[in-house]
């Protein structure tokens, strides 16, 4: 008689530490790793955001965080374009919305925080 029951029951457990490891990755190891953050809309580049509105939100930006800024995209709207960027090792997505004469009406963190 082959007891198939203890066998399915010691791979079940088995997966289930199995996927408790920690993630080793690639690159020496994930608990170094920053967090990633979900991507900023790809919205790619307006001609018509102005690049004092650029220049304005990422003057912004900078005076609120810590790291290097990426600009990723530009919506341009009459009432507000919107500039989307990403700060630091684990991108950490921001939207700021500004006229094109650069006067910044709104910067917003629009990732997940947990993630930080």
């Amino acid at each position: 008689m082959t007891r198939p029951m203890p066998l399915a029951i010691g791979t079940v457990l088995l997966l289930a530490l199995a996927a408790c490891a920690p993630n080793s990755g690639g690159s020496g190891g994930g608990a170094n790793q920053p967090a990633s953050q979900p991507a900023p809309p790809s919205v790619g580049f307006s001609p018509d955001v102005s690049n004092a509105a650029v220049s304005a939100c990422r003057n912004r930006l900078d005076s609120q965080t810590d790291g290097a800024i990426e600009v990723t995209g530009t919506e341009f709207s009459e009432a507000n374009s919107a500039v989307y960027m990403v700060v630091g090792a684990n991108r950490a997505p921001w939207r700021c919305l500004t006229s094109n004469r650069g006067e910044v009406a709104e910067l917003m963190f629009i990732g997940d925080e947990g993630k930080l």
